[in-house]
């Protein structure tokens, strides 16, 4: 039986047993890195949010690095890795594209990262399908466990550098420490002893930013189960597993939803093993009952900042277009809805600054426009920058 709080433990063993919190306060202005994790429909999006707001209202600067964050810092989602070697080769191949890709690539310590939809959106008019096809061929996703391992280690050693150069910010980060690596190993059917391993290898390096996990949970995981398929539908789990039927995991295991209600079940036990054993300051909240505001209120103890209001502000009403994209956005009080159709309520920042909810999408408003800042996920109308003008 979980108890509500969980404190670093003495031993790393995955079955020790759990123990309660001590009285001890976290001093997170001490703390660069704070990650949320839980099975899906947990609330790690929504307390992420909420979180930053919460330290930005504390006047602390923050970043959060939403689950599909675009570029992502730590996974890799439509990014290109190659070593050094392989770099060069690539650019000897298709000189045309040196200056492009020398541009937008990150060179870590022996490994090169390209994001794809920097190249489709940015540069799609210089970059023709053929050199775009032989970058897929190196897409990390694609990429055996022990060649991930090595792409994605140096990685977390590059977030983690550049954020030691900004000791006054707190990132805040979702789903990259358990739910990503878990996705990774089990589609490939790893034991869960090699994946511990990687974790607590990621957790050494991130040890310089005194990170904390925050790991949401129900006792229950058929209710989790069944508030995802209440929440986003049957046709959500059948569409998660046919993106990934081919994958290893699924090989001896008939078709549709309920392989992937299976995939979930063997998801909770790894992440409730990963959460005992990972030596990190840490707290689990058992979430069947509800009660988001007394869970709020367990995190801000935790965190140790005091709840503070937000301003009353309110946007300028109206329809706002991106020329460009043709994207529009529908602004109506605190209230958008965003151009895929999807309505979001915002929370003001300041006097024309406002948090959009689920997101790490901030709107600014300037004379008639919007100005997209904050960070972009991977749907395109959030790039950071872009423009929409009011309509009239």
């Amino acid at each position: 039986m979980k108890f509500k709080f969980k404190m670093k433990k003495d031993t790393g063993a995955a079955q020790a047993a759990p123990v309660l919190k001590s009285k001890r306060k976290i001093i997170m202005i001490d703390s660069q890195l704070i990650m949320l994790e839980g099975m899906p429909s947990t609330g790690k999006t929504t307390n992420s949010r909420f979180i930053q707001i919460q330290l930005e209202r504390s006047s602390m600067k923050t970043e959060w690095v939403h689950e599909v964050a675009m570029p992502h810092p730590v996974l890799f989602f439509d990014e290109a890795g190659m070593t050094y070697d392989e770099y060069d080769n690539f650019i000897k191949t298709y000189p045309q594209t040196a200056d492009i890709l020398n541009s937008i690539a990150v060179f870590r310590k022996s490994t090169v990262g390209i994001h794809l939809p920097e190249l489709q959106w940015n540069c799609g008019d210089k970059i023709d399908s053929k050199v775009y096809q032989a970058l897929l061929e190196y897409d990390v996703w694609n990429f055996p466990i022990d060649v991930y391992k090595k792409f994605a280690l140096e990685k977390w050693e590059y977030f983690t550098r550049k954020a030691l150069e900004n000791r006054d910010k707190v990132y805040i980060i979702d789903s990259a420490v358990f739910q990503f690596q878990i996705f990774t190993f089990l589609f490939k059917n790893r034991p869960y002893q090699e994946l511990q391993s990687f974790i607590e290898q990621i957790g050494d390096i991130i040890r310089p930013l005194n990170p904390c996990l925050l790991y949401f949970y129900r006792e229950n995981t058929e209710a989790t189960i069944d508030y995802l398929v209440k929440d986003r539908g049957i046709s959500y789990l059948e569409y998660i597993w046919n993106r990934d039927k081919d994958q290893p995991y699924y090989a001896d295991k008939p078709p549709g939803a309920e392989s992937f209600k299976q995939f979930l079940r063997d998801y909770a036990d790894m992440a409730n093993l990963l959460f005992d054993s990972l030596q990190i300051n840490k707290i689990s909240f058992e979430i069947s009952n509800g009660n988001w505001e007394s869970l709020e209120d367990e995190m801000l103890s935790f965190l140790d900042i005091h709840r503070l209001p937000g301003p009353k502000a309110f946007p300028q009403n109206g329809v706002y277009k991106n020329e460009e994209t043709g994207f529009v956005i529908n602004v109506d009080g605190l209230s958008m809805t965003d151009p895929t159709g999807k309505i979001r309520a915002l929370f003001p920042k300041s006097a024309n600054e406002f948090y959009v909810d689920w997101l790490p999408t901030i709107l600014r408003f300037e004379e008639n426009r919007i100005i997209i800042s904050g960070s972009q996920i991977c749907e395109r109308w959030t790039a950071m920058g872009m423009l929409y003008k009011k309509m009239n």
